[in-house]
């Protein structure tokens, strides 16, 4: 299915490159749960119909599991409440809405096959991979912490640089040390204390991995002792910032997450549902400041409470550095949730955060397009991007380089490509981010394709022309379940051609709605949505400006950028290709980037110097 010429020359691996492509995609399977069951109302009506004692949580509704049926321990089912992924705390059957939904109804029937069939999708929806014996399989050339001699255990601080942490603390943890590798493996521990996969942390070489890669179901969890009423935590991004906490013995419960701020997994929302009270500490740049606001809708911002970044109030490793009162500082936390009305008191903090911190709230810096860094400054959360150029000029190409750059520092993305199969866009991509020819490079395929596995980036299935409905109900569904920060729609004349509402008489009128819902998406949600628009049809000779986009005025207007691809080869013998920025609502700076494509890469990085070529070629060799 991945790369047509690639799988004529190796066909014996067609397997491989399936099962790697498959998981890259992203698309609503239960389109049925998003447009029948939207809202949390809806889903819980259905559920007591079918269910009794239904309990609503924090951000999923609780009740007793259908699919194990286990009366003697009293198994929970979890059912979130915008998704409805289920997960059971016994039995650790998982899978998405449609398959409880079946399980529910056809349970409930009359029908004479019906446990055959509940078999069937017991089997579809049981655990697919017991992550027990692998965990014994790691840990068995390792020592546990808590079986260090003391001059061992301090040698072992000193070793990562931790801050004292007493070791029956150090202990609670069940962390293991690989001493031959300088390694320390921390568990994941998911519903009923399972462990469901482990962090990584080494220093030779520097190194913090995580266990899947991918929505894991668990958390690096702290107890400083039982109290069955402890119903607040405290959570943290970092392994570092956890023990910061403990060395202080300042709170009881330390939740950990597993991906840092990359993402919060809905697979670890059920874990964290015994909680009235969750305090978030992270650091005091512009990523965590976006992702503390981004978490706490997704665990129910009524509860959250943050610690704000300020001088006095650091994120914990560097409180603990200073010395400062840890106790204090968690006193301090304020709510995250407030009514329809604010006042400026509730964003004086916000404001001073923006001013102390100016470079970060810029955002993330392009590293293959630098001169875009001095127009617009960085790509920023809650902004709504157009780019548009003549037809053949490279608008897709051009994008797939310029949001591959930023999924490769951590901005989680999501494709929607309706003009361009994802199979063609996905080896644009690999090529562009290996920087040579796939085909002239077979034998470092599945090197390149490990690589790209681990980059935040979804894509959507859809192609062609699509409902604005559906497509808008994926990226939200796929916004909630991976934290997506960047969303590419190419292009948004694929969604103007299929509607059922015979209000929308023309074209312009038809456009016009699908951004005004995505402008409104990329603020209500706080990501930032970058669209294609094919420009009118205009001489080939006369350069394309803001009124050149397709449509009424309203793109321009709702636009905080606007990107145009300037061709004049074919109009000049000295002509050149280059982006124009020709808005910026952000710092009002406008400028031009000149666009050397090479064919090689497929990118239009700007070319290396021939003594950078030189040290780049002796460092690969």
């Amino acid at each position: 299915m991945l790369f047509k010429s690639l799988l004529q020359i190796c066909a014996q691996k067609t397997q491989h490159i399936k099962y790697f492509i498959s998981k890259r995609y992203f698309h609503i399977n239960n389109e049925e749960f998003l447009l029948k069951y939207k809202s949390p109302t809806r889903l819980k009506y259905f559920l007591k119909q079918q269910c009794s004692n239904v309990i609503e949580g924090h951000t999923c509704f609780i009740m007793d599991c259908p699919i194990c049926n286990n009366k003697k321990t009293k198994s929970k089912i979890y059912v979130n409440k915008n998704t409805g992924f289920f997960i059971c705390d016994k039995c650790k059957s998982m899978d998405s809405w449609n398959i409880l939904e079946k399980f529910l109804l056809l349970k409930n029937s009359n029908d004479n096959l019906k446990n055959k069939e509940l078999d069937i999708l017991r089997t579809s929806c049981s655990l697919k991979e017991n992550f027990i014996e692998k965990w014994k399989c790691i840990i068995s050339n390792c020592q546990s912490i808590r079986d260090l001699s003391p001059e061992e255990y301090n040698i072992f601080l000193n070793n990562f640089s931790f801050p004292h942490v007493l070791q029956k603390d150090m202990s609670r943890l069940n962390c293991f040390y690989d001493k031959t590798i300088n390694a320390i493996y921390f568990p994941l521990i998911g519903l009923n204390t399972s462990i469901v996969g482990y962090k990584l942390f080494s220093t030779k070489p520097q190194k913090e991995e995580t266990v899947p890669a991918f929505e894991v179901s668990g958390c690096i969890e702290y107890k400083r002792y039982y109290n069955k009423n402890d119903d607040t935590a405290i959570i943290v991004s970092s392994i570092d910032d956890l023990l910061a906490i403990m060395s202080k013995q300042s709170a009881n419960v330390i939740i950990c997450l597993p991906y840092n701020l990359r993402s919060l997994p809905q697979q670890l929302l059920p874990y964290m549902e015994s909680f009235k009270k969750l305090i978030l500490w992270f650091g005091n740049d512009e990523v965590s400041w976006y992702s503390a606001r981004h978490f706490a809708k997704k665990l129910n911002e009524k509860r959250c409470y943050l610690i704000r970044p300020t001088d006095s109030q650091p994120r914990p490793t560097l409180a603990a550095k200073m010395n400062y009162n840890f106790n204090n500082i968690l006193m301090n936390a304020q709510p995250l949730w407030h009514k329809s009305i604010i006042t400026f008191n509730d964003l004086k903090e916000e404001i001073l955060i923006d001013l102390q911190n100016n470079d970060k709230v810029e955002g993330v810096k392009w590293k293959r397009y630098t001169s875009l860094n001095r127009i617009l400054k960085g790509h920023r959360r809650g902004e709504f991007t157009v780019l548009t150029g003549p037809t053949g000029c490279g608008k897709t190409t051009f994008m797939s380089e310029y949001s591959l750059d930023l999924a490769m520092q951590g901005i989680n993305t999501l494709w929607g490509s309706f003009e361009i199969r994802n199979v063609r866009l996905i080896r644009t991509m690999l090529q562009q981010m290996v920087g040579v020819p796939l085909n002239e490079n077979l034998e470092n395929f599945y090197t390149y394709a490990n690589a790209f596995e681990k980059l935040p980036i979804y894509f959507m299935t859809f192609h062609g022309q699509q409902n604005i409905k559906v497509v808008m109900d994926a990226v939200e569904h796929a916004t909630y379940v991976h934290d997506i920060a960047h969303v590419v729609i190419d292009n948004v004349q694929f969604m103007m051609g299929m509607t059922n509402d015979s209000k929308y008489i023309d074209r312009f009128w038809k456009q016009d709605d699908i951004i005004a819902k995505f402008r409104n998406f990329a603020t209500t949600y706080n990501c930032h949505v970058t669209m294609i628009i094919h420009p009118r049809k205009e001489r080939s000779y006369e350069e394309l400006t803001t009124s050149s986009i397709f449509g009424s005025a309203k793109a321009s207007q709702e636009a905080d950028n606007i990107l145009i691809i300037q061709d004049n080869r074919l109009t000049s013998i000295r002509g050149k290709k280059y982006l124009q920025v020709a808005k910026n609502r952000y710092s009002g700076d406008l400028g031009i980037m000149v666009l050397d494509f090479d064919k090689s890469s497929l990118s239009y990085t700007s070319k290396l110097k021939n003594k950078e070529k030189k040290n780049l070629k002796q460092k690969n060799e």
